[in-house]
């Protein structure tokens, strides 16, 4: 089994919007956003496992986010070979589908999302570029992977570099008859284009939100209801019954802060104010100087 040269991380758009999700209304339209960035999140998650299987010499990287001349693209995944570097675009959609050459149409909805091979090329464009002017000219493959079992599409040419849930079994036999062995050379392309990752895309579709609007409190880690109080050592959920030990709960809910308010400093009043449910100053303190660095100030301790 190998293990990814780079893993891949719940993007940050998605983790924000789940917090979001949570603690304000959002509306219909960023809900489905949301839905859309996570049924995506999880096709790709679905094919590490197969990637992860693989036993031959490669190098994988996982959500690459690049640029070139001001133009940035995303690599679901990237496999280095020896001679040849895959590029893959994954796609989790679910039912049936007709293929246009504008795009791919719903045969239960109607509703049309865009030609993923156009997406395709431009990636690939945009990364031989970047190869080419890293000093690099290896070898491009690239394939649009339908990874949900439950999809079909009609009407597509056999030729078309697509991959349907039918020949993954075929493709992950296809890349584990790779050839050669991955070098020094290699290694050193692979570290340079994770030293290029861009942690968050300009295009994210972030809505516009203050702190003072959002809900505040402990959520269950169980079904994130708000519905939950302390009781000693831990915090129980007056709707599913589950219980979390208070530190844990309020160490989730400083991460939730920190990825919303990366600015604003942690601070003993502006955690316990965030968890709310807390009463005790010293209780919130000794967690934050267990967990935290801190900083003396004239009003107290900052933490980071």
């Amino acid at each position: 089994m190998i293990v990814a040269f780079k893993e891949r991380v719940e993007p940050i758009i998605l983790s924000k919007l789940r917090v979001l999700n949570k603690r304000l209304e959002l509306s219909d339209e960023e809900k489905r956003y949301l839905s859309n960035l996570d049924k995506g999140y999880q096709g790709e998650l679905q094919f590490d496992s197969l990637t992860g299987t693989l036993t031959n010499s490669c190098l994988i990287l996982n959500e690459l986010l690049l640029e070139i001349e001001k133009a940035t693209f995303q690599i679901d995944t990237l496999i280095i070979f020896a001679d040849t570097l895959y590029i893959f675009e994954i796609k989790n959609n679910h039912g049936d589908y007709l293929y246009k050459q504008d795009g791919l149409t719903s045969l239960i909805t109607g509703a049309s999302i865009k030609n993923p091979l156009d997406q395709l090329n431009r990636t690939k464009l945009l990364f031989k570029k970047l190869l080419n002017q890293l000093g690099y000219n290896f070898k491009l493959q690239g394939s649009v992977v339908f990874i949900n079992p439950e999809f079909t599409l009609y009407q597509a040419q056999p030729d078309l570099p697509f991959i349907f849930p039918t020949q993954i079994k075929r493709l992950h036999n296809h890349l584990n008859n790779q050839p050669g062995k991955v070098s020094t050379n290699h290694y050193k392309l692979a570290n340079k284009l994770v030293s290029l990752h861009q942690i968050e895309s300009p295009s994210n579709k972030l809505p516009n939100f203050h702190y003072d609007e959002l809900t505040k409190g402990i959520t269950c880690l169980g079904c994130e209801s708000f519905s939950v109080e302390t009781a000693g050592q831990q915090i129980f959920c007056k709707d599913c019954g589950h219980k979390e030990k208070v530190e844990l709960a309020v160490l989730r809910s400083i991460d939730e802060f920190r990825l919303l308010f990366p600015a604003r400093p942690i601070t003993t009043p502006s955690i316990k104010e965030w968890c709310n449910i807390i009463p005790d100053n010293k209780r919130i303190s000794r967690i934050l100087a267990k967990h935290y660095d801190y900083t003396e100030i004239k009003k107290g301790r900052t933490y980071s």
